[in-house]
């Protein structure tokens, strides 16, 4: 009887496990069903089915898809155009995805790529695909006509990443830390998963030792023979143990002969690898053209917010402070200075009008001055004027 419960107790069990994973799987096909929208300018979707993974070598897991669909939308022309669209666990799934697809569209392309504008965060199209990302929403389309027509494509790659919501435009700074970072994203490959990433730089047996179980992230891109990667790790604790089984992996593999990396360093919560290179001091250069930048992030409430907050009020009050003194110090000292060059100005005009009465009248001064001291001589009589019968002449 126990036995018969037992089995019963187990069978019920396995069919609740396959009916909840079956469940799963239908919410995850019907939240990327609703990433499709009936009409994109004039073409009409007709038809959608769920696939296993956007890209058939790779698994849903290397970029953690939620779900993944295809569709087929046409025009009143006939125009015929797929689209794949893939849900991810993160915006840098989404982007790990574009990546890789560009790097599979340049090494089998025979035209030209281009990198569209306003298609989602990123973009990159050739006459015949275009592949775009936006939030954590990987699209991929594809035209069926033998006429490739790759405006028509980019307008409705363009109306279609409208239909999604908005997200932050910005690809992962990680990339940004690349050396030479603006020509080197367009051939980077991006990795939130081992397999991905060595699939990208060719089975590396040192790279074993990384996991990305607790949110690791990775990028990769060539420089000129030698190969770089950084794996960026959320927290200094999970880098320093990282690192640690890193160095004795590359230590088994010196012993046993095999091929180890041409440099290694662990700097911050990155860990460097160089491939391939020339020598070691290459190498060595390359690792220091990465670009590490220290971040600090509160889980919680950041606990020094508020002496924070006073040391830029007390900052904000002293640079005031000192902005009113210099003020009224600087009109202060335009206010002696005018006065003193106008008093200055108005002293010497004084003594120039002084000097020039005492040239022209006496020494009073300029003033009459009455004679009642009788000590000043009197008028010399020989220079008046005579009686009137005289006709005597003053010389």
């Amino acid at each position: 009887m126990r036995l018969i419960s037992s089995r019963l107790f187990a069978l019920c069990s396995t069919f609740l496990l396959l009916f909840a994973i079956a469940a799963g799987q239908n919410s995850s096909s019907s939240d990327v069903g609703q990433l499709f929208p009936k009409t994109v300018g004039d073409f009409r979707a007709q038809s959608t089915r769920p696939v296993a993974s956007p890209l058939k070598e790779f698994a849903a897991e290397d970029f953690g898809v939620r779900g993944a669909a295809e569709g087929a939308y046409v025009s009143p022309k006939g125009e015929r155009l797929t689209v794949t669209v893939a849900q991810t666990q993160s915006q840098a799934g989404a982007y790990a995805l574009l990546t890789e697809v560009s790097a599979q569209m340049r090494s089998g392309a025979h035209d030209a790529l281009t990198k569209p504008a306003n298609v989602g965060i990123a973009a990159i199209a050739t006459p015949n695909r275009v592949a775009f990302y936006k939030c954590s929403i990987f699209i991929s389309i594809t035209s069926d006509a033998a006429q490739k027509d790759q405006n028509k494509l980019i307008a409705f790659a363009q109306g279609y990443a409208q239909t999604l919501k908005d997200a932050e435009s910005e690809i992962p700074v990680l990339v940004k830390h690349l050396p030479e970072w603006e020509t080197a994203q367009d051939r980077a490959i991006y990795a939130v998963s081992l397999n991905a990433l060595q699939q990208s730089v060719g089975k590396q047996a040192a790279l074993d030792a990384i996991s990305f179980d607790e949110g690791a992230e990775a990028v990769t891109a060539n420089y000129d023979a030698s190969r770089l990667v950084i794996v960026e790790y959320t927290t200094p604790q999970i880098a320093e143990s990282s690192d640690a089984r890193i160095l004795e992996r590359i230590k088994q593999l010196r012993e046993s002969g095999q091929a180890v990396p041409s440099a290694y360093r662990r700097v911050g919560n990155y860990s460097i690898f160089v491939f391939n290179a020339p020598d070691e001091t290459v190498a060595a250069q390359l690792i220091e053209k990465v670009k590490y930048e220290q971040r600090i992030q509160w889980l919680g409430q950041n606990p020094l917010a508020l002496s924070a907050a006073e040391k830029q009020h007390t900052q904000k009050a002293v640079s005031l402070i000192l902005g009113i003194a210099s003020t009224i110090g600087f009109f202060v000292a335009l206010c002696l200075g005018a006065g003193g060059v106008v008093g200055g100005i108005s002293y010497l005009y004084r003594r120039a009008q002084q000097r020039a009465a005492m040239e022209t009248y006496s020494d009073a001064g300029g003033m009459l001055r009455l004679n009642l001291d009788e000590m000043t001589p009197q008028t010399d009589p020989a220079r008046l004027l005579g009686s009137g019968d005289e006709k005597t002449m003053v010389g």
